[in-house]
């Protein structure tokens, strides 16, 4: 994670690389300005030498935001080339305006210092600030040890330059704060980009916004109408026995791609994976009256699309998939489950017991797809028998009381099974 944070942070300095060729123009202008003012790009041949080393610097830079080249290095040999510019234009500008050798830091130009200090912090680097700032003020302590000790007025000058020297400091620790407090934003911006982005992959957006939250377990947890849906490959082991590494990885790839399309598509959420079975779920985070129709509609939609692949299966020589459904629908506990390490957006309950009991069911009873009633009378399908037909009172696995179950009246004919594939329950 700390890498890909990195990496995003130098993308992004890079793609500010025009910007600050602009600012860096903006400098070389604004002295320019100084220098005509002053006079100085007449009379003195080192201000002219400063004068066309910023402008080259300057055109330079501009050439490489807009070809695209970019180094980690480059920001540091800018810094070190800006601030050894400006203190080159320094003395030149102060003898063209009369200035005192001793007051180096009062030449006209001097401030410029401020806006190289903002370069460098809009590149989001603390420590490019600090090394800006403190290469100016040793640039300052050399002229000063060579031209500006020496002069006659040196002791008088010397509490002005310490005051003007301190704001440079003092605006470049100021700077340092800030864009370490910045870059810390950024970076958990985008921690939390990367992570919203992830579990949209598995999720719905509502699902992933409160995994991203991580809200505590007590708070995350709440009660809630909704539908589950299971899903199993019927004869799956004997099936997965036969079959080589490869082909089984390739085959549950496509099995899961199949059935997890039209759980998408009718508004559910793959509560989670295993091995061949699949347990979905609708209504979460957000339950709607539709919840129930939407998971009976997409128990339809997966023989539909387990029928294709079967056909595509046939014209490849291949043998037939049989899946069984089981569907119900009530109150559940939904929320996001772990640690700071690994966090799981499940739903628990009876209702979720049920489901796979009656998924159970349906492969014991050879049917592919079996609805409870309370689903069927949630989705508003419970008076139409011309589609439904009870099956004979069943008990559930670990439950007490018997559930009324239903089927398809008119269900497809299962494909034959090849002889290779076994279609009993797994």
């Amino acid at each position: 994670m700390r890498s890909h944070i990195d990496r995003s942070l130098a993308d992004a300095e890079k793609d500010t690389e025009a910007l600050l060729a602009v600012l860096r123009l903006l400098v070389f202008s604004a002295i320019t300005a100084v220098f005509w003012a002053g006079g100085a790009l007449e009379h003195a041949h080192m201000a002219m030498f400063s004068f066309v080393a910023l402008g080259a610097f300057a055109t330079v830079s501009l050439v490489l935001a807009w070809i695209g080249l970019f180094r980690p290095w480059l920001p540091w040999v800018f810094a070190t080339l800006d601030v050894g510019l400006l203190l080159h234009c320094i003395g030149p500008l102060a003898m063209a305006f009369g200035s005192p050798a001793s007051g180096i830091s009062a030449a006209p130009g001097t401030s410029l210092i401020f806006l190289l200090l903002a370069i460098a912090a809009v590149r989001h680097r603390p420590y490019l600030v600090l090394y800006t700032a403190g290469l100016f003020l040793a640039g300052w302590a050399v002229l000063w040890i060579t031209v500006g000790a020496q002069a006659p007025d040196a002791a008088f000058v010397l509490p002005g330059e310490i005051t003007r020297l301190s704001v440079v400091a003092l605006t470049a620790v100021v700077l340092f704060v800030a864009v370490v407090r910045t870059r810390r934003a950024l970076a958990d911006a985008i921690r939390e980009a990367r992570l919203r982005s992830n579990l949209s992959r598995f999720f719905s957006a509502g699902i992933a916004d409160q995994l991203a939250r991580s809200e505590p377990v007590t708070a995350s947890f709440r009660p809630q109408q909704a539908a589950v849906m299971f899903i199993d490959v019927r004869g799956f082991t004997p099936m997965a026995e036969r079959m080589t590494a490869d082909a089984l990885a390739l085959f549950l790839s496509e099995y899961r791609r199949r059935m997890a399309a039209p759980v998408t598509r009718r508004g559910g959420v793959i509560d989670k994976f295993i091995g061949d079975g699949i347990m979905a779920v609708f209504g979460v985070p957000h339950p709607t009256e539709a919840d129930a129709g939407n998971a009976v509609q997409c128990g339809l939609d997966i023989l539909d699309a387990t029928d294709r692949w079967n056909a595509e299966r046939a014209a490849a020589g291949l043998g037939p998939v049989e899946v069984g459904i089981g569907i119900h629908y009530g109150e559940v506990t939904a929320g996001a489950l772990g640690d700071e390490e690994r966090l799981e957006f499940t739903v628990i309950g009876d209702t979720v017991n049920a489901a796979n009991r009656i998924e159970e069911l349906a492969g014991a009873l050879g049917v592919r797809l079996l609805v409870s009633e309370p689903a069927l009378r949630a989705a508003g399908q419970l008076g139409n028998g011309a589609m439904w037909e009870p099956v004979p009172d069943q008990a559930l696995r670990g439950r007490r009381q018997p559930l009324r179950l239903l089927r398809q009246k008119t269900p497809a004919e299962p494909h034959q099974a090849r002889p290779d594939v076994a279609v009993a329950a797994s």
